[in-house]
């Protein structure tokens, strides 16, 4: 079964996030106004590459099809270049190496408007991105582009916009009624029980199609199968009134496309921020942030060299701040090379070792908070320019959401596997951090754990302990997977009893067993069958858990538990699955007698063994591991798959490092 996700979750209507009415950007999302001509270095781009990316209003209407001209002054000579704005509005200039410390400005007419950047200069170390954003009505003007049928969402939805929804069937329309006057904890104020009307307008059909719906308690209402429901081409409006007296607040007029679709309806505005004191910093954003690159070879340096930029939640370089590049050697060997970021958030550090079985690494300590590139090999005849995003730390577990789906799987000699696929999103524009890290203990009973793949990034696991370490700053504004497996015993049935680190939305958390099991505790309501898995069938209960409260501490602490922290505000899950398999008991009695005759040769055997002490044990793991990389590196084979693999193993070889330095 596919598992699900959590963004998909909080935009099925668990947790529509409108913004206030007026024509204003979406909170949490920038004005890109506010950039409009702003140059910026881009390490995504090469050397010698410009960008110019043509913007009507907003991210959510690019203009296509717009000429930028690049003016090119050096001295007395100026030179123009134009390029034609194509897929995001973006215009794309390469080639520029011979224009090296020119003065440049970007220019370009959009919706009528002339609008050009400020000056800048290009040199060698990166590529510059620049946005030129024309303000007005995005519908109108010169270039303008036909807007959305479907409302142009961007990334955060508008209230009465419709947006297209993952996850859903076809033909599907979930309408959340909102309150924006409205705040509490849980987020913006849902409005339970108000009837939602849907009025579909068919071509060639006199009477309109009339349908209605109740909102519940989350303030959602869902209309199904519309697409068979409803004559082809359909203009659908829906509306509600959301308070009494008050007039019903209506939608766009939209079709149906291809997917599921949401529309928020909201009354009133966000509540009024208190006035920054003078000299403060803006307020925080979730910014559209650029996507980095991966470390990279610059033969604009030397052999040696490390050119680091270092930049924070919106993109701006971080100065004054100290960055170490750290070299691990497969014979053991290594070193630290210390350098401090420049007014550009750059910093280039020198004397970096080089060798086939030296890898890189470039780590800061921000605000308290450790971050870390990838592990990236020195090129011999070049210099490597790695880049590096920072955040500021926050132990505010409320910021983080989570969901998770229990796979139970029954295994042979009374085992049962139980997956844990958890998946967290932390919101806002700081990454979640507790000082020291956060430790997660697998269920007790765990007899073996696994760290998932997909979550080798930020679970730390030594191979033995029934825990993981996340060992490195949660990042805001992405899903994440924190997942892993476990192994347990059972006689027939099976209690699991866990606790999650952060709140759990509820439409999004699942346990899954096959369809001859069945759970007796803690799931909410009857079962619902996987449709898509006929040959291996399977039951898919909603999860049922309790709110961790930190009131609740005084009581653990009262029966000799440790409270976890002042901020915790999980939830406890405690399941217990029935009608597992067990073996035979015919060969108990036989077995237990063979054991008997064998256990003094095994007690024996296990106390003359030579103990494999754990620092021996990771640097055994840390040659194969390099030596399976020189290997496939020899092989000189490029495609998606060898990348992916050699992406693996640099991942397992700097978990095996981090595990060597702290057993010093």
């Amino acid at each position: 079964m596919k598992r699900l996700t959590l963004l998909a979750a909080l935009l099925g209507g668990v947790a529509l996030l409108p913004t206030r009415a007026e024509a204003a950007p979406p909170q949490g999302m920038p004005d890109p106004s506010q950039m409009s001509g702003i140059p910026r270095p881009e390490p995504s781009l090469g050397a010698g590459v410009v960008t110019v990316r043509c913007l009507i209003g907003g991210f959510a209407n690019p203009a296509i099809g717009i000429e930028v001209e690049l003016e090119i002054t050096r001295g007395a000579d100026t030179v123009v270049r134009t390029a034609t704005t194509v897929d995001k509005g973006r215009a794309t200039f390469e080639g520029l190496a011979e224009f090296y410390g020119a003065a440049m400005v970007a220019k370009a007419t959009i919706a009528g408007q002339q609008l050009n950047s400020q000056p800048f200069v290009l040199d060698e170390t990166t590529g510059i991105a620049v946005m030129l954003v024309a303000t007005g009505d995005p519908g109108h003007g010169a270039g303008s582009q036909p807007a959305d049928p479907h409302g142009g969402q961007g990334a955060v939805p508008m209230p009465g916009k419709p947006f297209p929804l993952d996850g859903r069937p076809r033909g599907t329309l979930i309408v959340g009624a909102l309150d924006l006057g409205r705040v509490d904890q849980a987020g913006l104020g849902p409005i339970a029980n108000i009837e939602i009307k849907l009025t579909a307008t068919a071509p060639g059909v006199a009477e309109p199609i009339v349908k209605t719906v109740t909102t519940d308690a989350d303030g959602r209402a869902q209309f199904d199968d519309l697409d068979t429901s409803l004559p082809e081409g359909s203009a659908i409006v829906v509306e509600g009134v959301l308070a009494e007296g008050e007039p019903p607040t209506r939608s766009e007029s939209f079709t149906l496309g291809q997917t599921a679709y949401a529309v928020v309806l909201a009354r009133g505005t966000m509540p009024e921020v208190e006035p920054a004191p003078a000299g403060s910093p803006p307020p925080p954003q979730q910014p559209q942030r650029l996507q980095l690159p991966e470390p990279r070879v610059d033969k604009s340096l030397k052999s040696g060299q490390v050119r680091v930029f270092l930049v924070d939640a919106y993109d701006r370089p971080v100065a004054d701040q100290l960055v170490i590049v750290h070299t691990s050697e497969a014979s053991g060997g290594g070193g630290n090379r210390t350098g401090r970021t420049d007014a550009q958030g750059m910093a280039l550090i020198e004397g970096v070792s080089i060798g086939q079985d030296a890898l890189s690494q470039v780590r800061v300590v921000y605000q308290g908070a450790p971050y870390s590139s990838v592990l990236f090999e020195m090129p011999r005849d070049a210099g490597a320019l790695v880049a590096l995003r920072v955040f500021e730390p926050t132990a505010d577990r409320t910021r983080v959401r989570s969901a998770l789906q229990i796979d139970v799987n029954p295994r042979e000699n009374d085992f049962a596997s139980v997956s844990f696929n958890y998946a967290v999103f932390v919101a806002g524009d700081q990454a979640f951090w507790v000082p020291g890290g956060l430790r997660l203990f697998g269920p007790e009973g765990t007899r073996g754990l696994k760290v998932m793949r997909e979550s080798e990034g930020y679970l730390l696991h030594d191979g033995e302990t029934p825990w993981v370490d996340i060992d490195r700053p949660l990042e805001p504004g992405v899903e994440l997977r924190l997942s892993f497996a476990v192994g347990m015993q059972h006689d027939g049935t099976l209690e699991l009893d866990w606790s999650t680190p952060f709140p759990l939305v509820d439409e999004a958390s699942v346990v899954v067993v096959p369809d001859d099991l069945r759970i007796s505790k803690g799931v909410a309501g009857a079962p619902e069958l996987n449709p898509h898995a006929a040959e291996e069938p399977i039951k898919i209960y909603k999860l049922g858990h309790e709110r961790f409260e930190p009131g609740l501490c005084d009581i653990l602490v009262q029966s000799g538990y440790p409270c976890p922290t002042e901020h915790w505000s999980g939830n406890d899950i405690s399941i217990i699955v029935e009608d597992l398999p067990i073996r035979s008991r015919v060969w108990w009695t036989i077995a237990w007698s063979l054991l008997g005759v064998t256990a003094l040769g095994v007690t024996i055997g296990v106390a003359l063994r030579r103990r494999v002490d754990p620092r021996e044990a990771l640097l055994a793991r840390r040659d194969a591991l390099m030596a399976e990389l020189v290997a496939l590196d020899e092989r000189n084979v490029d495609s998606p798959e060898v990348r992916q693999e050699r992406a693996r193993m640099l991942r397992a070889l700097d978990r095996i490092y981090r595990q060597l330095e702290a057993l010093g």
